[in-house]
């Protein structure tokens, strides 16, 4: 009863509160007494209201916050890349020799052109050109504003500078044969013209090169231009300009800095610190893997297919590129003699089974291609003749002309031979030449042990008494050496010996393609963006740093070869390729193995990466300036 009354008395006092005060909500004077007018059930419900009032305001501040505002790109972080090789000359004159130099160059150097992401080719330092009637003058209008790294402004003269350094013999830059016979002139000093001999429609292609500032390399005589400082502390106009390197105690290259260059005159990068440290393998305790899997590093430049299941781990994404290579054994009929015979090189491609070698080099990842002609190149022909695989037809062609022998034959004829010119070293005042001979003989037979591979039952000999063998030379890489051994497995199998030479990657040039010591060279082809065979297969291009690896001449060739440079229509260029293709594949001068697709590792932190397909390595930095490590908020003005 009492309950009752005091429920009742506070019914009252409410109704007459409400009508002494006309309003019907309480003003925050009021509020302040609230606790007085509320039983205890009416307070926690008030306080339960309160905190879902809390909740849905903040709960709505949420989602409108989100709904209107985008998280975008911020300037700020540090990237680094982890690569395989080190620099040597950083330099557009040279840079294709090394792709780490290609790498650096890249980042440092603009060239009048560029390929953006997409492989479309764009203006870079150049604002526009125009070209003539007779295809012959390319007239170009150069951007004004830019500067160089060091605050010097660029002109046209920078452009006639570096063409000239390019064609000059005794700077010897490889690029020199993708410009002989082009002048350039200047008309201001933003206007420039190229005018060619004839005309050659890749010719565009050719003018990514990066241009060097005539202020730092004028004074520098063009044979001393290697020797100079300049290549490992480059003034550019790119996106990046050099910070400083870092040694180890021994003096080797460990890493390369660069930062943002804030006064690029594109979009400059989100990204303030660039970098690449150098290692001397991928795999292995202190490996380029190791350092990305303990993200030492953002990324690493290249992941080799057989080492590819070490760097897949969270956190780690694998772009796939498409890349116009091919892998290919070239083989040089000047070094060896039984090389001349046509039979001999197409017993030795007949004897090659491309899938499983591809297989077993680099997985899935490539296409088998049966020409120098890749897919999307003009002159691509999928119906191309092949040389099919068939041990049997291979040992067909090779009985023709080459008896074969026993392997115990093999050995013995391998062992006088050492032996006997081992003798002609000796002195005639040496005594006891019988024991030293002796001597020798268990060394040859012991080094033969090893040579000679067990497993192979027959060699082959001709009728002079020659016998048939190959030395196949390669690079020191895991991709390389399965598919050497691979190959000279299918080869020993007709009856061919063999012998294996593996070079380091770094010493290639030097050590080998200057010089085309091998017999067979297994060797990896970047083509690039430009369809030109000239490079390649030109009997100009026999002798280094030409890159025709077969010393492949004729005549027939070479004319398709120079018409196409002066063909700009679509349709007989295509012809013209297809003719040249056939021909080639005609003469042997190859066996064309598989295409391998380019593999790239980065950190999921860094963003904005969108390249699919490059020309050659260094083109995955294409739209550098466009990734970004760092965020920030904005509203969006499009709602």
């Amino acid at each position: 009863m009492k309950k009752k009354q005091v429920l009742h008395s506070h019914s009252y006092n409410t109704k007459l509160l409400r009508k002494l005060h006309k309003r019907r909500f309480p003003s925050l004077r009021q509020f302040k007494h609230l606790s007085r007018l509320l039983t205890f059930p009416e307070k926690k419900l008030f306080k339960t209201a309160v905190i879902f009032l809390t909740v849905g305001v903040v709960w709505l501040g949420v989602v409108v916050i989100g709904t209107n505002r985008v998280q975008i790109p911020a300037v700020g972080g540090s990237y680094t890349e982890a690569v395989v090789g080190s620099p040597q000359l950083i330099n557009p004159l040279f840079a294709t020799l090394n792709d780490v130099d290609a790498d650096l160059v890249n980042l440092i150097y603009s060239g009048l052109l560029r390929y953006d992401e997409n492989q479309n080719l764009i203006g870079d330092l150049a604002q526009s050109y125009t070209l003539s009637e007779d295809q012959k003058t390319y007239t170009f209008k150069l951007k004004e504003g830019i500067t160089w790294h060091d605050g010097q402004p660029f002109t046209a003269s920078d452009v006639l500078f570096t063409f000239d350094m390019l064609v000059s013999p005794q700077v010897n830059s490889p690029l020199l044969v993708s410009f002989q016979g082009v002048q350039v002139s200047q008309i201001d000093d933003y206007t420039v013209v190229f005018t060619l001999a004839e005309p050659f429609s890749p010719f565009l292609s050719s003018l990514t090169v990066g241009i060097l500032p005539e202020h730092v390399w004028g004074a520098i005589p063009p044979e001393n231009i290697r020797l100079s400082q300049s290549n490992l502390r480059p003034i550019g106009t790119g996106p990046f300009r050099f910070s400083k390197l870092k040694k180890s105690e021994e003096g080797y290259l460990t890493d390369y800095e660069l930062v943002r260059n804030e006064n690029f005159y594109g979009q400059p990068p989100y990204i303030e610190e660039f970098a690449l440290r150098f290692f001397s393998e991928y795999d292995g305790l202190g490996g380029a893997i190791q350092a990305l899997r303990e993200q030492k590093v953002e990324g690493l430049h290249f992941v080799p297919n057989d080492l590819k299941d070490k760097v897949e781990r969270k956190h780690i994404v694998l772009h796939t590129l498409q890349l116009p290579q091919y892998t290919a054994a070239f083989f040089n009929r000047q070094s060896n003699e039984a090389l001349e015979d046509a039979d001999v090189r197409k017993a030795l491609a007949m004897a090659l089974d491309k899938r499983r070698v591809m297989r077993g080099a680099i997985g899935q990842d490539g296409e088998i291609i049966h020409g120098p002609i890749l897919p999307g190149f003009p002159g691509f022909n999928m119906d191309i003749q092949k040389i099919e695989y068939s041990i049997e037809g291979a040992n067909e062609l090779l009985d023709a002309d080459w008896e074969r022998v026993s392997a115990q034959e093999y050995r013995d004829a391998l062992k006088k031979e050492r032996l006997e010119a081992f003798e002609d070293t000796l002195d005639d005042s040496v005594t006891s030449t019988e024991e030293i001979l002796a001597e020798q003989e268990k060394e040859i037979e012991a080094a033969l042990e090893s040579e000679l591979q067990r497993s192979q039952t027959f060699y082959r000999k001709s009728e002079d008494g020659e016998y048939l063998s190959i030395k196949l030379v390669t690079a020191d890489t895991n991709e390389y050496r399965q598919a050497a051994q691979l190959i000279a497995g299918f080869w020993e199998s007709v009856g061919v010996g063999v012998t294996l030479e593996y070079v380091p990657p770094r010493s290639m040039i030097r050590e080998v393609l200057k010089g085309r010591n091998y017999d067979v060279l297994l060797y990896r082809i970047i083509m690039g963006s430009n369809p030109d065979l000239y490079p390649f297969w030109h009997s100009s291009q026999k002798a280094s740093p030409g890159l025709n690896l077969s010393g492949f001449e004729k005549a027939e060739v070479d004319t398709l070869i120079e018409s196409t440079r002066e063909v700009s229509d679509p349709a007989e260029l295509e012809e013209a390729y297809k003719q040249i293709e056939q021909t080639i594949l005609d003469e042997i001068p190859a066996i064309f193995l598989y295409m391998p697709t380019y593999t790239y590792a980065m950190l999921d932190k860094v963003q904005g990466f969108q390249t699919q397909r490059i020309f050659t390595p260094s083109d995955r930095f294409s739209g550098v300036t466009s990734w970004y490590i760092k965020t920030k908020g904005q509203w969006n003005s499009s709602k």
